[in-house]
């Protein structure tokens, strides 16, 4: 499951482009919890047309990120913390049943975690920090998904969308991301010693809380 696909676009490569675009705008909050989706607006500033525009923040309500009101539009998705602590706690318990099944990780998935971990190391004082987010997923998922879980892992990317704007907070100060790649390199050294039982704790602490 690639991210994003739960709904095939209709309109190509314009949805595909709002997709994207409206996605990292939530993540880097450009676009604000509660923030009316002006259409419009953001078509001519995406320079697509409304029609793909809108599949786009169809998709990303079935995802849960915009909220469609009638007669109003769409609405970036506020939570209350009780709401975000249930997603925390999610993928807590999914994210544990992916690491548990893991036995062996492959040479090839071992080198792609080692390129992730060389360009996050370089990328942890650059003020955009999007491209460091995106690595930050890969680097998780090219783990989940040597996981033979592949339902349990579909859940944890639809988690992991929902959290986005969260991780996006937490890893906003430079502090936190070398933070992040210390212990991305702690995984890396016992998933290449394949120690998964270690792999799993490590994981675990790594993992923390969200804002």
């Amino acid at each position: 499951m690639s991210e994003l696909t739960v709904r095939e676009p209709k309109a190509g490569n314009a949805t595909q482009k709002a997709l994207q675009v409206l996605r990292f705008q939530i993540i880097s909050g450009a676009l604000m919890p509660g923030e009316q989706i002006r259409q419009q607006e953001m078509a001519e500033q995406l320079g697509v047309s409304r029609v793909p525009l809108r599949e786009a923040l169809g998709i990303l309500a079935d995802f849960g990120l915009l909220e469609h009101r009638p007669n109003s539009g769409f609405f970036v998705v506020k939570r209350a913390r009780n709401e975000v602590q249930q997603i925390v706690r999610m993928l807590c318990l999914l994210e544990n049943e992916l690491m548990d099944s893991l036995t062996t990780m492959p040479s090839e998935t071992l080198e792609a975690l080692a390129k992730l971990h060389k360009e996050m190391a370089a990328a942890v004082a650059d003020e955009d920090c999007t491209p460091f987010l995106l690595k930050n997923r890969q680097f998780h998922f090219h783990i989940f998904d040597r996981s033979p879980h592949k339902i349990i892992f579909g859940e944890v990317q639809r988690l992991w969308l929902l959290a986005d704007p969260f991780i996006a907070l937490k890893l906003s100060t430079i502090d936190e991301r070398q933070r992040a790649v210390r212990e991305h390199g702690e995984l890396l050294a016992a998933l290449k010693k394949g120690d998964m039982e270690d792999a799993g704790k490590i994981m675990n602490g790594h993992r923390g809380t969200l804002p």
